[in-house]
C-alpha cells in the first residue's frame, strides 16, 4: 500500500436509512494517552455530488490531516490496550522459475508499546514480497527519480522523519536507501525502531542490520529523530543519520530545523506554515577522494492558505559535496528556488455547470553557487477547470532554460552539446469524471526541447463497472527531434484488480517502455482471513521484447503467509 495500515475492521451497509461504515480499531493497534479526552476527526467522500465532508475542520484549505483542528470525543474511561504486545511471525517461499530453486525463509515482526504512547518495533529476516511495484519511468533529465516508499514496515510512524518542510530534495533520511542499492534489493537481517512521545518530545529512532554483502560488506544503518512542541503547534527538532547503504565506509548527516504552524490565522480564515532547516555531512570512505569542504543545505519553505488563494515558496543552498547517503538530494551546489502562487473562483449549481475554476503560476529557479543559471522552469498561466459533473480540462504556457555546462547523454547515441538551451510550449490537458463507470483522460504538450522540438502525447482510461472490478490502462508518447538525433520514447502500463471480498483481492499490473524493450508482469492475490492475518501470493515475469522474440528473462513466484497476535 501507499500508507500505513495497522489491524483494524470495517464494513459499510445502504439500507433505508442511508449510507452507514462501522469501524473497529483494537486499541492495541493504536497508541494514546490515557485522558478521558481524544481528537478525533472522520471524512467521507460522496462521489456522486462530489463532495467531502468532514465532522470537524470543514474549511476549504482545511485537511483532515491537521489534529490540532479534530474535534472532541470525551468521556473515555476504563481504556486498556492489554500487554501492548504484537507478534507477526510471516514465512515465504519463493521459486525462480529460472534456475529452478526453491527457498524459504521464516521472519518476524515485533511490536510492544512500552507505555500507550511509545511503540518498540522490532524486525527479523525483514521482507517485501507483497510490495506494490514502481510506476515505470523513463527519465529524459539530468537529474535522478524520485520513487516513494511502499513498504509497511518504513511506513509506520514515516512521518515522524519528515525534516523542516523539505519534500523530495535536500532530503535527510529516505527510507528507500535502506534495503535497495544500485537499483538491486539488499537483503534486511534485522532492524529496531523505537517511536513515541513523551510529554512535550517527540522521537523516532531506527537501525537496521543489513545483510552480510560480498561487495560492501557488513552494514548498520541509523537515524535518529527528536522533535520539541514550542508555541502552540510549532516545534524545533533535529536529525542524525549514519551509515552508507551504497558505498565502502561510513557517512553521518546532523541537521537542526524549526516548524512554525498558524490554523487559525487571518482571524480563523486561514493557515500560515514556515520551515527553516539546516544540515551537514561528513563522508568517510578511506579514499583520497573524500571531500568533506562545504557539505551544508540550508534552506526554508514558507506557505500561505486563506481560501481562495494561496501562496508558497522554498529555498535551499545545497553544497558542492553535500552527500546524504540514507537521505535524497537531487542536484549538489546548486541555489533552490520555488515559488508558486494560485487563486480559485468558485460559482454556484446554475452558473454554465462551472464548480470552480483555478488560475495558478509556478517559477523552480536552480542556479550555480557562483549564481550562474542552471534551470528555470516558469508556469504562466496555469488554468483548471472544474465542472459540476467532475469533468475538468486545463491549459498552461510555460518557459524553460537549460544551461549545460557540458555535453548530456539524453539516450544511448544521443547527446546535446553544452550550451544554453531557451523554450517555450503550451500544454492541453482534460479529463472526465472518476465518478463514471468509464473515465478517461489525456493531455498534448508541444515544446521545445534543448537543440530541438518535442511532443507529449498521454491518454489514459479507466473502467470500474461496480465494486468488484476495475481496469485501466495508460499511454505516453514522447516524440524528440533533435539535430542530434530522432526518437520517440513509448510507456505503456495497464492495470486490472478483482476485489472478490473486502478480505480478497487480485491485482495485476503490466507495464512496457521501449527503450529497455522489457515486459514486466506484476500479479498480486491477497487475502487477509483474519485481521491482520494475510496470505499473499506474488507473481512476477519480466520478458523481453524485439520485433522476433517475446522471450521469459526472469521468472519467480512468491508465497508469503503472515499471522499476527495481540496481547
Amino acid at each position: 500500500g501507499n500508507s500505513w495500515d495497522g489491524i483494524w475492521e470495517a464494513k459499510t451497509s445502504i439500507d433505508d436509512r442511508g449510507w452507514s461504515a462501522e469501524i473497529r480499531v483494537p486499541l492495541a493497534t493504536i497508541t494514546f494517552k490515557n485522558d478521558r479526552a481524544w481528537g478525533l476527526n472522520v471524512a467521507r467522500t460522496i462521489g456522486r455530488k462530489h463532495e467531502t465532508v468532514r465532522w470537524r475542520n470543514w474549511r476549504r484549505e482545511g485537511s483532515i490531516r491537521e489534529v490540532s483542528q479534530a474535534g472532541t470525543l470525551d468521556a473515555l474511561e476504563g481504556l486498556e490496550q492489554g500487554r501492548g504486545l504484537t507478534i507477526k511471525p510471516f514465512t515465504t517461499a519463493k521459486y525462480d522459475g529460472h534456475d529452478g530453486e526453491l527457498d524459504v525463509e521464516p521472519g518476524m515482526d515485533l511490536f510492544y508499546k512500552i507505555t500507550p504512547q511509545i511503540t518498540l518495533a522490532l524486525t527479523y529476516n525483514t521482507d517485501f514480497a507483497e510490495t506494490e511495484v514502481d510506476d515505470r519511468v523513463v527519465n529524459l533529465t539530468r537529474f535522478p527519480t524520485f520513487f516513494p516508499e511502499r513498504r509497511d514496515f518504513f511506513l509506520e510512524d514515516a512521518g515522524l522523519f519528515d525534516f523542516g518542510g523539505v519534500r523530495r530534495s535536500p532530503r535527510p533520511f529516505f527510507s528507500r536507501r535502506i534495503g535497495i542499492a544500485g537499483g538491486e534489493e539488499k537483503g534486511i537481517l534485522a532492524g529496531v525502531r523505537l517511536t513515541g512521545r513523551h510529554g512535550a518530545l517527540r522521537f523516532g529512532a531506527m537501525t537496521v542490520q543489513m545483510d552480510p554483502d560480498d561487495a560492501l560488506g557488513d552494514k548498520n544503518l541509523s537515524v535518529l529523530r527528536l522533535q520539541h512542541d514550542v508555541l502552540e503547534e510549532s516545534s524545533v527538532g533535529m536529525i542524525v543519520t549514519h551509515g552508507d547503504p551504497a558505498r565502502h565506509g561510513d557517512n553521518t548527516l546532523i541537521g537542526a530545523d524549526f516548524n512554525y504552524r498558524d490554523s487559525d490565522a487571518f482571524g480563523g480564515t486561514g493557515r500560515i506554515t514556515a520551515d527553516l532547516f539546516a544540515q551537514g555531512t561528513h563522508t568517510d570512505t578511506g579514499g583520497v577522494d573524500d571531500d568533506n569542504s562545504d557539505t551544508t543545505a540550508i534552506g526554508g519553505r514558507f506557505g500561505i492558505d486563506h481560501d481562495p488563494w494561496d501562496f508558497n515558496a522554498f529555498f535551499a543552498r545545497i553544497g558542492e559535496n553535500y552527500d546524504p547517503a540514507l537521505g535524497f538530494v537531487s542536484r549538489r551546489g546548486r541555489y533552490e528556488h520555488n515559488y508558486g502562487s494560485g487563486y480559485t473562483w468558485r460559482f454556484g449549481q446554475a452558473e454554465s455547470g462551472v464548480r470552480n475554476a483555478r488560475l495558478a503560476t509556478n517559477l523552480s529557479l536552480f542556479t550555480h553557487l557562483d549564481s550562474t543559471i542552471d534551470t528555470i522552469d516558469l508556469n504562466l498561466p496555469d488554468v483548471q477547470v472544474n465542472l459540476h459533473s467532475g469533468d475538468w480540462f486545463g491549459a498552461r504556457g510555460f518557459f524553460s532554460r537549460d544551461n549545460l555546462l557540458e555535453p548530456f547523454e539524453i539516450i544511448e547515441g544521443v547527446t546535446v552539446p553544452a550550451g544554453t538551451h531557451d523554450n517555450i510550449g503550451t500544454e492541453l490537458s482534460a479529463g472526465t469524471s472518476a465518478t463514471r463507470p468509464i473515465t478517461v483522460s489525456g493531455s498534448v504538450r508541444r515544446h521545445g526541447f534543448f537543440t530541438g522540438d518535442r511532443w507529449d502525447y498521454s491518454a489514459g482510461a479507466t473502467f470500474r463497472p461496480g465494486p468488484f472490478f476495475s481496469a485501466s490502462a495508460n499511454y505516453a508518447i514522447n516524440d524528440i527531434d533533435l539535430p542530434e538525433g530522432s526518437f520517440i520514447v513509448r510507456l505503456f502500463s495497464m492495470r486490472a484488480s478483482v476485489q472478490f471480498s473486502p478480505d480478497l483481492s487480485w491485482d495485476n499490473t503490466v507495464q512496457w517502455d521501449n527503450q529497455s524493450d522489457e515486459v514486466g508482469l506484476n500479479s498480486r492475490v491477497r487475502w487477509e482471513f483474519r485481521p491482520g492475518q494475510e496470505l499473499f501470493m506474488v507473481y512476477n515475469e519480466g520478458f523481453s521484447v524485439d520485433e522476433e522474440s517475446f522471450t521469459s528473462q526472469r521468472q519467480a513466484l512468491t508465497i508469503k503467509l503472515g499471522l499476527a497476535f495481540q496481547f
